[in-house]
């Protein structure tokens, strides 16, 4: 079975400067690049593992393409469900699975939900359902998580159908428009607006400010997308029939975080990019608890 990856990792055994042999060494990836120097008890997983994983899913006739960041730093699995309608409009959802092989953490599972009335999306990465989130451990014993994920497509659907339902959740949630903004212009504050501009405002007085003296805002072009976006919505709310509602203002966030990656031009893969982003998301947690 061929690697579904273009690449595999390299080991290099280290010394110290006596020549004794060191706890840590060196690890290439992607094109012979210096990746990492992680110590010996931190196991890399290979590609040719994840492959199979991959292979797994697409014998189950799932779509599957990988990704890898910075050299093999992060490497995963983007899997395709393919698309589902609902109340608040079609959508397309992708399993993703993320393990970092940098030192730096253990590997996880998220949804990528887009929707396609707009063709904007976000990652979900946080389940009630926690047998659900299978982490990967880089111990020697990874390939049993693996082995878990590939059992365990039940359970990943399950995970993309909370998704769903907490779209449903949010979408119950009628408010008024300055119910909406007010949420609106909370999240931009806690959320997008840098600590380094915010100098002694309150959330009180940033949105005493956007009415008086907007342009004082040094992030104000930031904010004026994210109001953008929320007419977008307001405008889909209409072709789909649905009421104003905590719905609305998260599909403005998502409609106006899709739309700063796609202008943003990092040069970190896409799924990469979503993943850093999806945490702005914590907001809306406490709305469908």
């Amino acid at each position: 079975m061929s690697n579904l990856f273009d690449f595999e990792y390299t080991e290099l055994a280290l010394t110290n400067a006596d020549g004794t042999p060191s706890n840590f060494r060196q690890v290439f990836g992607n094109k012979g690049v210096n990746m990492a120097c992680p110590k010996g008890s931190y196991h890399i997983v290979k590609t040719s593992d994840v492959s199979t994983l991959g292979q797994a899913f697409i014998d189950k006739g799932y779509k599957v393409e990988t990704f890898e960041h910075r050299s093999g730093e992060v490497i995963g699995l983007n899997i395709s469900f393919g698309a589902y309608p609902s109340k608040v409009g079609e959508s397309k959802y992708n399993l993703i699975i993320t393990i970092p092989n940098n030192g730096g953490g253990k590997g996880y599972l998220s949804i990528k939900q887009l929707r396609l009335v707009c063709s904007n999306g976000m990652m979900s990465n946080k389940t009630i359902h926690k047998d659900n989130y299978i982490k990967i451990p880089h111990t020697i014993n990874y390939k049993d998580s693996l082995v878990m994920m590939e059992s365990s497509i039940s359970g990943f659907i399950s995970l993309m159908e909370q998704v769903q339902n907490n779209d449903l959740l949010l979408d119950g949630q009628e408010l008024t428009h300055t119910e909406a903004m007010y949420n609106l212009n909370k999240w931009f504050f806690e959320q997008e607006f840098p600590k380094s501009q915010r100098g002694d405002l309150t959330l009180d007085k940033f949105r005493e400010t956007l009415a008086l003296d907007p342009n004082s805002i040094k992030c104000i072009a930031r904010y004026e997308e994210l109001k953008e976006a929320f007419n977008k919505e307001l405008g889909y709310n209409k072709e789909l029939d649905l009421k104003l509602s905590m719905y609305t203002v998260y599909a403005s966030v998502t409609n106006y975080l899709s739309r700063r990656i796609e202008k943003s031009g990092s040069k970190a893969d896409e799924t990469v990019q979503f993943e850093r982003t999806s945490k702005k998301l914590d907001y809306f947690e406490s709305f469908v608890k």
